[in-house]
């Protein structure tokens, strides 16, 4: 029986595309000719050695990561123009929405559990009110490691008094979920809410 669900943030709740951060600050480079989006994107989001890695482990601030990345691609914006560029890359998934506020409403305990860095996170609480349906908030930039390092579904098991089989945790992220199994807690690959809907009650979640 499951007595806690935690979801992913980014592709499941809120689906996103770093993409358009990529082609966005290329429109304000200065060495732009020279310069394709592409690299850009690869600069920042690499999955091993992107620039945003140490930022959503909380190990450089978040002026200190804009600052660099202005003079790497020498940008012609300040602070608050690359938060404009940044931060609205979300929306909403109303049918995952619905299943959380179902599952609140019924009473399960629900934990947010994203890799995330402080500006998309400030921005996400400003203008989705969804996350606040969340018992607990587990954050990368917080926790200090991101998925699928083990540390940070380690946070999970410490904020909980539930068992790992007891735990079901939901990522459109096939490894992150894997990883997750590697500590006994169950998972499910997200690939949309009809589908999650389906697999809940299934497994006897009441929804």
């Amino acid at each position: 029986m499951i007595k806690l669900f935690v979801f992913d943030l980014g592709g499941v709740i809120l689906p996103f595309d770093h993409k358009d951060i990529a082609y966005r600050l290329h429109e304000v480079s200065e060495i732009r000719e020279d310069l394709t989006p592409e690299q850009i994107f690869d600069f920042l989001f690499d999955h091993d050695h992107g620039f945003v890695n140490p930022y959503e482990e909380g190990r450089i601030s978040s002026f200190h990561f804009f600052e660099h990345i202005k003079e790497k691609f020498h940008l012609k914006i300040d602070f608050e123009a690359f938060k404009g560029i940044w931060n609205p890359i979300f929306r909403e998934d109303e049918g995952v929405k619905n299943i959380i506020s179902s599952l609140k409403s019924k009473g399960y305990p629900l934990f947010l559990l994203s890799n995330t860095n402080e500006l998309h996170f400030c921005y996400i609480k400003d203008n989705y009110p969804v996350v606040y349906l969340m018992d607990k908030w587990i954050l990368s930039y917080k926790v200090g490691a991101k998925k699928p390092k083990s540390e940070i579904y380690e946070a999970v098991l410490r904020e909980t008094n539930f068992a790992p089989k007891e735990i079901l945790y939901i990522d459109d992220i096939p490894h992150y979920v894997e990883a997750a199994f590697r500590l006994g807690i169950k998972g499910v690959v997200f690939k949309d809410a009809g589908s999650l809907r389906k697999f809940m009650r299934e497994i006897g979640a009441e929804i």
